[in-house]
This record gives structure tokens, C-alpha cells and sequence, in this order.
């Protein structure tokens, strides 16, 4: 058998559902039933609901699977194998004539009323999938309009980081005094020169950011420079005001080189 475990970071956050647990389960339920498990498969931080293929482990899996590596796939629920409907039947399909068990529900896939019993567990799943999400975005919009970070100091972008608020006693977003001196010089460095590349190497050679190029050309189009993050205009600190934000963005527009489709170009 094949042993396949999933957990998104979500859940490991809000319920506690690690890799680990999962494991001991599919362990003993393999030797209570005189299985052999031959390969393991673990999807890591990744939503049920994502396709097939933005799950590398699942893909592998479904892979070995055509080759004939093992007759059955066991996991402890069904959402924990899919969390969608039509991605379920697409991976049936491919899969055939493997089957699969859990360890916590019990299936009979040989039954009219057991397969509809499946569809309507994947049914389930998928909607509180959908529920989630959805309390997810209100609470992060919630987070937004009262300008506290979604995520932490190590995503936070180059210039920025989390502090807490001493008058309200949350996390908010500010300049990185570490690196507040060293972006400001790059924006006006940049302004100057006109050219994000120059940019990037004055900022690394004088500062030793070891900001990488996409780095830098996200920085310089994200809002934040000037204080606004989706539909708060006064989310954070500012590096900038809005005309200068958009003096840049004409700039960088100004410096994109457009080629004819199917032009034909000389290089020395």
C-alpha cells in the first residue's frame, strides 16, 4: 500500500492535525491489517481544495500508481485525500484499478449508496473548504482596515517591519529602521538614474541588502512605499508620497522594452 498524508498550514494551526499523528494512525492501521506500506506520501501545507497539479506529493503518488508500485492508497479521511469533488473523480480515474481505504471512516465503494455517500462527504468537505475561506478573508480585511500585518517579519517587504502598537497593544506594520536609511538613498537613487538594475547594485554594493532583482521590482510597485495596502490607504508608515509612488511606476513603464511578436532580432 501507499500511504498519503495531508495537512494545510491552517489546520495544523487551527486544529492541531499534523503529519506525525497521521503517520502513527496509518502505521498501526497497516499492521492491523497485514499491509505492507512501500512508499510514503506527504503533502505539506497544502489545501485539499488545491488542484492535482499544485500537489507535488499527490502527483507523484498518482504517478506511481499508473506504474502499478502498490495495489491500495490508505489515509485517514477522505478530506485529508481530496477536498473537491471533480478532483477526486479526476484522480479516480487515473488511478484505476488502485483502491483506497481510511483509517477513521468507512467506505464501500462497491455500492451504489457507498459512492454516493462519498460524493456527499466530498460535498461536505468542499463546502466547509469554501467557509473557511471565506471567514478567513473577514478576518484578514478586518486585519487590513485596522492596519495589522497578515503576515510576519520574514514576509514583510524589504524596508518594513512588525512592531507592536503601544497605544492599542496590537502589531502593526512600520519602517525597518535597520534598512529605513538604505531604501530611502535606493528610491532616490533610483529616481536620479531611472534604471531599477543600477538601483538594485547601488542598494547591494553599498548597503549589502542582497535584495534580488524581482525583489526589488516588487518593492518599487507595491503600495506600501506609500502607506496603502488594499483598501487602506493608511495601512503603515510611509517611505513616500502617492506622486512620487506614481512618478515611479511611469518610470519603470517608460523603461519596459515592447518587441513586435514574431520580430526578428540581430544580436552582436
Amino acid at each position: 500500500v501507499a500511504a498519503y498524508v495531508r495537512v494545510s498550514t491552517q489546520e495544523q494551526k487551527l486544529h492541531g492535525i499534523s503529519l506525525d499523528a497521521q503517520k502513527a494512525k496509518l502505521k498501526k492501521y497497516a499492521e492491523d491489517h497485514n499491509m505492507k506500506i512501500v512508499e510514503w506520501y506527504m503533502d505539506e501545507g497544502v489545501s485539499g481544495r488545491k488542484l492535482i497539479k499544485n500537489r507535488p506529493e499527490l502527483q507523484r503518488m498518482i504517478q506511481d500508481a499508473e506504474k502499478g508500485k502498490f495495489e491500495r492508497i490508505i489515509f485517514i479521511k477522505l478530506d485529508r485525500f481530496f477536498r473537491s469533488v471533480a478532483e477526486y473523480h479526476e484522480c479516480m480515474k487515473r488511478i484505476t484499478p488502485v483502491v483506497w481505504s481510511t483509517t477513521e471512516e468507512e467506505y464501500d465503494l462497491t455500492t451504489a449508496n457507498g459512492r454516493m455517500l462519498v460524493n456527499m462527504k466530498l460535498t461536505i468537505a468542499e463546502m466547509e473548504a469554501d467557509m473557511a475561506g471565506e471567514r478567513i478573508r473577514i478576518v484578514n480585511e478586518y486585519k487590513v482596515q485596522t492596519g495589522q500585518p497578515l503576515v510576519g517579519d520574514p514576509s514583510q517587504p524589504f524596508g518594513f517591519k512588525v512592531a507592536i502598537d503601544e497605544k492599542t497593544g496590537r502589531k502593526k506594520v512600520i519602517r525597518d529602521p535597520e534598512v529605513e536609511e538604505a531604501l530611502r538613498d535606493t528610491i532616490e537613487y533610483y529616481l536620479r538614474h531611472q534604471s531599477r538594475h543600477k538601483a538594485l547594485v547601488y542598494l547591494n554594493t553599498k548597503y549589502h541588502a542582497g535584495l534580488a532583482y524581482k525583489g526589488l521590482k516588487a518593492l518599487f510597485a507595491n503600495t506600501m512605499l506609500y502607506g496603502a495596502y488594499r483598501d487602506n490607504p493608511s495601512y503603515c508608515e510611509a517611505y513616500i508620497d502617492k506622486d512620487t509612488f506614481d512618478r515611479i511606476q511611469e518610470i519603470t513603464t517608460r523603461n519596459i522594452k515592447m518587441h513586435t511578436k514574431g520580430e526578428s532580432r540581430d544580436y552582436l
